[in-house]
């Protein structure tokens, strides 16, 4: 059994049902996809969770473990992503083709190709150095995380104790520059400051290794395909099913309780819900109380608008970025005190013509992202 019909419950029932195991999933809310999911108003649809996808090897692999074939279609973007600055009205569209992209540099950094190729060199380093060890291994403490980094070849150690934005000015002398490379960082919920070196490997995964990728029809229809997957190898789901406790025999989890009381039994359970909500709210775990969990450093989230236009806008690509003139000055105060901050700054528009609109003439859907602090910070969101 499997609490939650999440990207990864769906995908970890999906690997069981086709290694011959009988599996049910448990589902709170009455759809599937948890994050990655959507919003229907007025005959629009918008994706209210990833808004694009990097890795596409990773949902080819997966497939191919589960003996199918990919059960959606996804289409390159290119450029990936476009930075307009409000300090000196530039636009930079972010190309893979680096020729095309170091051109929009030739006036103020004449030299960003050869700069670009050796920051992407030690980035495609830190990425096939530390991904096995490192990134996809699981670290239960401080100690054991250390012990992986010390897997890491010795070259990359004057690199480790940099942040993100350290990193990017060693090669990059402008201000264009470094903000358009490191605003990558923020994807990670944090910023470019605080942020740790070793991570300027996104880089390198954006420009050489991957890219950018949006799923035809919006990105739910990454959950719509692995449910039809789901349903052909027979598993069941049951939503509205609120887990609320559980039962244990010594250290093995046996059951779970939803709150209407009901029981649900199997012979192994995987949890998919939030981690830290679950071990705080169901296992009663000391160290996950909302009062201990308050005190954590928590990474920042999306105050999100979403809108629907009636007409088509021209000269607008997929994601497109909007930066205001106090980059650093923001980026120190966004978990502090962001109402004091120059509104709008770090502001993401996001196109979709690939949703549903209510006529067949074309229409735009847009989803407006602003950075924001965590839930405990006190902040002025008008």
């Amino acid at each position: 059994m499997i609490a939650g019909a999440g990207l990864g419950g769906l995908a970890t029932a999906l690997r069981l049902a086709k290694k011959g195991h009988k599996v049910t999933i448990v589902e709170k809310n009455q759809t599937a996809g948890g994050r990655l999911n959507v919003i229907t108003k007025d005959g629009f649809t918008f994706d209210s969770g990833p808004s694009f996808f990097a890795m596409s090897y990773e949902f080819k692999e997966f497939a191919a473990d589960c003996g199918i074939e990919l059960p959606f279609e996804y289409t390159e973007l290119d450029p990936l992503y476009t930075v307009n600055f409000l300090r000196n009205g530039k636009t930079y569209k972010l190309y893979k083709d680096l020729k095309k992209l170091s051109a929009q540099f030739a006036d103020t950094e004449p030299d960003f190709e050869q700069k670009m190729k050796a920051y992407l060199k030690k980035g495609g380093e830190l990425f096939h150095d530390t991904i096995a060890p490192v990134v996809k291994s699981n670290h239960d403490s401080k100690f054991a995380y250390i012990k992986k980094l010390a897997q890491v070849p010795f070259r990359h150690l004057p690199t480790l104790p940099r942040n993100f934005w350290t990193q990017v000015a060693k090669y990059f002398k402008t201000q264009d520059a470094r903000e358009i490379i490191s605003l990558v960082s923020f994807f990670l919920g944090r910023t470019p400051f605080d942020t740790p070196a070793v991570y300027t490997l996104l880089s390198y995964t954006e420009f050489i290794h991957d890219g950018y990728f949006n799923v035809k029809g919006g990105m739910y229809g990454i959950v719509k395909g692995i449910l039809r997957e789901l349903e052909l190898a027979g598993v069941s789901i049951k939503y509205n099913v609120e887990i609320v406790d559980f039962e244990a025999d010594c250290n093995r989890l046996t059951a779970l309780i939803d709150k209407n009381g009901t029981r649900h039994s199997a012979d192994a359970i995987v949890v998919n819900a939030d981690a830290a909500v679950f071990r705080g709210k169901i296992l009663k775990r000391p160290k996950f109380t909302e009062k201990k969990l308050d005190k954590l450093k928590w990474t920042m989230g999306p105050l999100t608008i979403y809108l629907g236009v009636s007409s088509k806008l021209t000269n607008i690509d997929h994601h497109n970025y909007f930066l205001g003139s106090n980059y650093r000055e923001y980026a120190q105060k966004v978990f502090t005190d962001p109402s004091k901050l120059e509104k709008p700054y770090y502001c993401h528009v996001n196109l979709q013509m690939t949703l549903h609109c209510p006529t067949d003439e074309c229409r735009s859907v847009e989803t407006f992202h602003r950075p924001i602090g965590h839930g405990n910070v006190r902040r002025d969101l008008t």
